[in-house]
């Protein structure tokens, strides 16, 4: 074989080995970054995308066929090939979810509608619906301070004057002021120095102000470890078991949380669901709290998670609600209102009242240009489609 040829081979297969390796390295949680400049060129090979019926199965979603919906099934379809053909995707379903039925479900890369997904922030999302079920009940309110919640940390080391304005909303909106940045390389961000910690509630009490309370928008989850404490002590049960009795439970999802020191859970991430469960927790937005014909959550918190609650275009360039971002997105000129979950390598759950319509998207995107990838796709190839 001639040198050169075999030179190719070798740096063919550096390459290859390389990116499998950029996928596979971590699991850890890493949030949604900001739009950054391609790593990965876009491709122009489309791979061909064949179309069939989703499966009824026994987790109760009725199913419908997209080619008799008033859709361009042709748009959807070229938009599909192009993501699923782009190096920078690596694709492991899409599912859309409209009028409260599956119409379109596809799997890539080995994934089925039996594979479990890790949520990594999406698990955020699902924490603030838990949230508003113990708001609901009467245990908490976002008007609360942890000056008021905790009043045995006042007098311990690291809590000063600047801290004494801290609100439940400020914890799930990110705008604390507190000095933890989580959005970053697992090593480096303040979510793995607390996951290192012995005492997760001491760690965030100590942490110093960066910033003024509500003035600025820092990705913190971590400290939402606070609130879960909070929904365990008011409610006389452990967090886990609060969630799965009001909403996993109701909704037939079975997961377990990260538990830590003490039997606190963190809620930032650590959640895995499949897609047809992830397009539960969408569907329980779109339809106002509401789930099988039984109210699970209010229509005022839905309201309110979804509404811009931070100070606006600071979270990665977006809006914020509590733990949902807020997305302005328009078609040929008409704004679109969505609203979605979002997680480190492409989980995303978007949600579209405008065309009572849900959207999930699951990958192992090696780079941050899958968030764009998916957004093109739901933009150009489904809200596109339908108008």
């Amino acid at each position: 074989m001639p040198v050169i040829k075999v030179l190719r081979n070798i740096l063919i297969g550096l390459a290859f080995l390389s990116a499998v390796g950029r996928v596979c390295a971590s699991d850890d949680e890493i949030p949604p970054p900001p739009a950054v400049a391609p790593l990965v060129e876009p491709t122009d090979t489309p791979v061909p995308f064949h179309y069939e019926i989703p499966q009824k199965l026994q987790d109760g979603w009725p199913v419908g066929d997209l080619r008799k919906e008033k859709a361009d099934f042709q748009k959807i379809n070229h938009e599909m090939e192009l993501l699923v053909g782009n190096p920078g995707a690596l694709m492991h379903s899409v599912l859309v979810f409209r009028h409260g039925r599956l119409i379109l479900e596809k799997y890539f890369n080995g994934y089925t509608a039996a594979s479990h997904q890790s949520l990594y922030s999406c698990t955020k999302s699902v924490f603030s619906t838990v949230y508003g079920i113990a708001q609901d009940q009467g245990l908490l309110s976002l008007d609360q301070k942890l000056y008021d919640l905790y009043p045995d940390r006042r007098s311990k080391a690291g809590w000063d004057s600047k801290k004494d304005a801290i609100t439940i909303a400020n914890l799930l909106d990110m705008t604390s002021g507190l000095d933890c940045d989580d959005a970053g390389a697992w090593e480096t961000i303040c979510a793995a120095q607390m996951e290192h910690s012995a005492d997760w509630l001491g760690f965030c009490f100590a942490l110093p102000m960066a910033h003024s309370v509500g003035a600025t928008w820092v990705y913190n989850g971590c400290c939402l470890t606070l609130v879960s404490n909070l929904i365990a002590q008011k409610s006389g049960v452990s967090f886990p078991d609060f969630a799965k009795k009001n909403l996993l439970g109701p909704l037939g999802i079975e997961d377990s949380w990260v538990t830590g020191p003490g039997g606190l859970n963190r809620v930032d991430y650590g959640l895995s669901w499949t897609a047809r469960d992830m397009g539960k927790l969408g569907q329980l937005y779109l339809n106002h709290g509401m789930w099988k014909g039984k109210r699970i959550i209010s229509e005022e918190w839905i309201k309110d998670a979804t509404t811009t609650q931070a100070p606006p275009g600071q979270a990665f360039g977006g809006n914020y609600g509590y733990l949902w971002y807020v997305m302005n997105l328009s078609w040929q000129g008409k704004p679109v209102r969505v609203f979605k979950a979002s997680g480190y390598q492409g989980q995303d759950i978007f949600v579209s009242p405008d065309m009572d319509l849900v959207c999930v998207m699951t990958a192992a995107g090696p780079d941050n240009r899958i968030y764009g990838l998916e957004t093109d796709l739901f933009l150009k190839g489904i809200v596109g489609s339908f108008y």
